[in-house]
């Protein structure tokens, strides 16, 4: 009987060793799988980092990323978006800030110095005559020439000119919209395409773009048509300033109708951005 007993007293205890054992295996093995798991999604979360860093990095200098890389369709266009769209917010929100300033002092009608030299900066840059005196200010035709152009009107003509930004001109030049260069203007340097204006960064490309339809005589029917609608309290935006553009291509009306076929099949697409 006592041989019994211990028989089955060790039964007992070879059970509770071998259950033991495979509980350990069974809590090691979802440990591992546990570490494997971590270790997939941290070197998922690497490479997207990565590739986001990649990405910034190619912008942090303002020149155009190779868009080239990223497949045709939707992918490329939201990554020519994303490279773009910064830069002509950033532009208006100037724009804004100045037209607001100056709709403020029109009504004040009060200046201190600073103010004075502002208003001589804004003039200068929007190529408007001013002579200095207060008192006869051409508040028409400056706020005819401070106010943005519509951001999805913007990067549907860049993106039309450029071939969502991979374009030789886009790429070389950082020149998005096509603009070309006078013999007076245009400096030839190795790598770039001849004849077309280059800038050192995308940045300094939209704001040439900007700055052209706000300042160049070939596009005073645009700024009227744009002063109508605000003198009529109507938006400014991409659906009613693209087929008021005149002068930019010589198809005239023919690229107008395309450009808005554009910005209709990529609006939702331009919204998110």
């Amino acid at each position: 009987m006592i041989t019994t007993l211990i028989k089955q007293l060790g039964a007992a205890i070879f059970l509770l060793l071998t259950v033991g054992f495979y509980n350990q295996v069974i809590a090691s093995q979802s440990v591992t799988k546990a570490h494997n798991t971590a270790l997939i999604q941290k070197v998922k979360s690497s490479k997207t980092a990565h590739s986001t860093k990649e990405y910034s990095r190619k912008s942090e200098n303002g020149s155009l990323p190779d868009l080239r890389k990223y497949p045709s369709g939707t992918p490329r266009k939201k990554a020519f978006l994303r490279a773009v769209m910064p830069y002509i917010a950033q532009q208006n929100a100037v724009i804004t800030a100045d037209r607001n300033w100056l709709m403020t002092k029109r009504y004040t009608g009060r200046f201190s110095p600073k103010e004075i030299v502002r208003l001589k900066d804004i003039s200068r840059r929007y190529k408007v005559a001013w002579k200095g005196n207060t008192k006869h200010i051409p508040w028409n035709t400056l706020l005819e020439r401070v106010d943005i152009i519509p951001a999805k009107m913007a990067a549907t003509m860049a993106a039309a000119e450029s071939g969502w930004g991979t374009s030789k001109l886009a790429r070389s030049n950082n020149n998005l919209f096509g603009m070309k260069c006078s013999r007076k203007h245009c400096n030839s340097q190795p790598g770039k395409v001849k004849g077309y204006l280059h800038y050192g960064s995308l940045k300094e490309g939209v704001n040439s773009y900007v700055t052209n339809l706000n300042t160049h005589p070939a596009y005073a029917s645009f700024r009227k048509s744009r002063a109508q609608l605000r003198q009529t309290s109507q938006e400014v935006n991409a659906s009613n300033m693209i087929r008021k553009l005149e002068g930019y291509s010589q198809k005239g009306s023919r690229y107008n109708n395309y450009l808005f076929a554009m910005y209709q099949s990529n609006q939702n697409l331009m919204s998110t951005y």
